[in-house]
């Protein structure tokens, strides 16, 4: 029987991702901000997952408010937040009663749409969410990091409580990679529960994106290099972009 993606292994997540650096996530964002010279306060983050980037934001001064499509990473981020208003809703489609200075969404949430067409969809109703001259700052993998990360990866990782993690990727062609994750949780001597879940990512070009973005109604667009103010360039695995 096959899970639903992002169910079971909510509760693991921050297990999964305690080397990333979300203060420096917050911290780089709020960097954009200062950059377009926009006076930010109210800010929506979408596919908030868990809450830890949230967390960084709230703590920078802004008022966020996170909607995640997974009711499970929700139910764990409002446990972790109890201050911090949480929807569930998907990216193409949420609708709240609103408007917002900033958009964030960030750790290639995007990249699981799919279709260009649908995140197409994504991007104009962000525009709508957003108040007059609102920015949007989003990351996206690249097909290039579908093509050489995700290629046959594999990487093992022992977690906290004595969990084992396995993430194992393939590339499918035309941009797109599957990454199946296996969870091994301990539950008595020598046993072990297995999770198992599969995603499923589309990288997306510079020039796809860009287009995408100017074609939702945004006017100016930038384009970062990973976590940089530099110039993404052909090898740039995942690229960060600011829109008005």
């Amino acid at each position: 029987m096959s899970i639903k993606p992002f169910s079971e292994v909510a509760k693991y997540y921050d297990y999964l991702f305690e080397d990333v650096d979300y203060e420096y996530w917050a911290q780089y964002i709020s960097r954009i901000f200062t950059f377009s010279r926009l006076r930010v306060k109210d800010v929506l983050e979408v596919g908030c997952g868990t809450g830890n980037l949230t967390k960084y934001l709230k703590s920078l001064g802004y008022n966020v408010v996170g909607i995640d499509v997974s009711e499970d990473m929700i139910k764990v981020a409002k446990k972790k937040l109890p201050d911090v208003q949480f929807y569930v809703g998907d990216a193409r489609s949420f609708s709240l009663d609103v408007d917002f200075d900033a958009i964030v969404s960030t750790f290639d949430s995007l990249n699981n749409i799919l279709e260009p067409e649908e995140l197409f969809m994504v991007f104009k109703n962000f525009k709508r969410h957003l108040r007059s001259g609102g920015i949007l700052v989003c990351d996206l993998n690249t097909t290039y990091a579908m093509q050489t990360v995700w290629n046959e990866a594999l990487f093992v990782k022992v977690l906290r409580d004595g969990i084992y993690s396995i993430w194992k990727g393939e590339y499918l062609g035309n941009g797109r990679a599957k990454l199946t994750l296996t969870l091994f949780v301990p539950y008595g001597d020598n046993l072990y529960r297995k999770i198992e879940e599969v995603y499923t990512e589309q990288g997306y070009t510079l020039n796809q994106v860009k287009s995408l973005l100017l074609k939702a109604g945004f006017i100016n667009v930038w384009a970062f290099d990973e976590l940089s103010f530099e110039k993404p360039n052909v090898k740039s695995k995942r690229i960060t972009y600011a829109a008005i």
